[in-house]
């Protein structure tokens, strides 16, 4: 006979007591003999599957009832799928921790980008501060460098030309700086003097000659030779120092007729036709101090009068890389280039 749908099989020697149980009479007589019977049976089929003879058919479906009540107990008190193992569960529940902590903190997420962005500026930003640092360092010593060399060219050339036996004077930048503070303008980067009626090619001559001025010094034709009317050219002298690194110009300065009688007489200047200046403010010359050379420099008699008609009211104010009224210098490309580093703090 087969059992219920969802019983548990019987083994042979249950269904063999079964059988007998079914055939014997029901009797209050029979029952003893009948447990004695079963219990005899019982034990007999428990030895035969101890020994591993009867009982296979049996055995397994046991073995897996008790393997699903086990397993289902063992799945209510044991964490739920999916978990992560806690520390010290197992043997490698530390070290398994500590691996995923290592793993997790050396693969870190991206930052936004943002923040990426912001990085980036701040790296630039460091950059360009340290390359305005070094800019700003060299052009400090290069200013320094560049007063000492022209204290130097002032201190020889002007005693040179004095020996010389020529008529000049400072003019330009060069009178501003004195006239300021007897001193060289450390955003001024050369000499200007103005020779009257000169003769360049004796002067050059005379200068070149050995013990004219200091060892080191050379004297070259300046200018583009271009014609200014009049008879003038854009030719002059410049003198050099060792290195050709600074120099002085030697301009000339030519009387010339104007308007308005003696008053009007100009002295023009071979620069360009924005560097005359009016007669009566230059002669008879004058003097200023000179450094602290023991002998003053010679000067224009209206040392103020000829600031002022060059440059202005305001010209004891410094401004760096400014011409005046010369604006063909003014407007030049170097100088455009000159005032925008300064706009910046860098000043050469």
């Amino acid at each position: 006979m087969f059992p219920r749908h969802g019983a548990s099989p019987l083994s042979p020697a249950d269904a063999r007591e079964h059988r007998l149980s079914a055939a014997a009479p029901s009797s209050s007589a029979a029952a003893p003999a009948l447990l004695s019977r079963q219990h005899k049976a019982q034990t007999t089929t428990t030895a035969t599957d101890t020994r591993g003879g009867g009982g296979r058919d049996s055995q397994p479906d046991d073995d897996r009832r008790r393997g699903s009540r086990w397993w289902g107990w063992l799945r209510l008190l044991g964490p739920p799928r999916g978990s992560p193992t806690p520390a010290g569960a197992g043997g490698g529940g530390a070290a398994a921790t500590a691996t995923g902590a290592a793993q997790a903190a050396a693969v870190q997420p991206p930052p936004p980008p943002a923040t990426r962005a912001v990085e980036a500026l701040v790296r630039g930003a460091g950059a360009v501060g340290v390359a305005y640092g070094g800019l700003w360092l060299l052009t400090a010593g290069y200013r320094a460098v560049k007063r000492l060399l022209l204290r130097r060219a002032l201190a020889d050339i002007v005693p040179a030309l004095q020996r010389a036996g020529v008529t000049f004077w400072l003019d330009f930048g060069t009178l501003m700086s004195l006239a300021r503070c007897n001193d060289v303008y450390d955003g001024d980067n050369d000499i200007d003097l103005v020779l009257l009626q000169p003769d360049f090619a004796a002067l050059k001559q005379q200068l070149s000659a050995p013990g004219a001025l200091p060892r080191g010094y050379t004297v070259e034709w300046a200018g583009k030779g271009r014609p200014l009317g009049g008879g003038l050219t854009q030719d002059w002298l410049r003198v050099y120092l060792p290195g050709k690194i600074m120099w002085a110009d030697l301009f000339g300065g030519f009387e010339a007729p104007g308007g308005g009688g003696e008053e009007g007489r100009i002295i023009r200047i071979n620069k360009n036709s924005h560097c005359d200046v009016p007669r009566h403010l230059v002669l008879p010359l004058g003097t200023i101090p000179l450094l602290d050379c023991p002998q003053p420099a010679p000067a224009p008699a209206d040392v103020v009068g000829v600031l002022e008609h060059r440059y202005g009211p305001d010209w004891r104010a410094p401004k760096y890389a400014s011409k005046g009224r010369d604006i063909v210098e003014h407007n030049k490309r170097y100088l455009r280039a000159l005032r925008a580093l300064g706009r910046l703090g860098l000043r050469v």
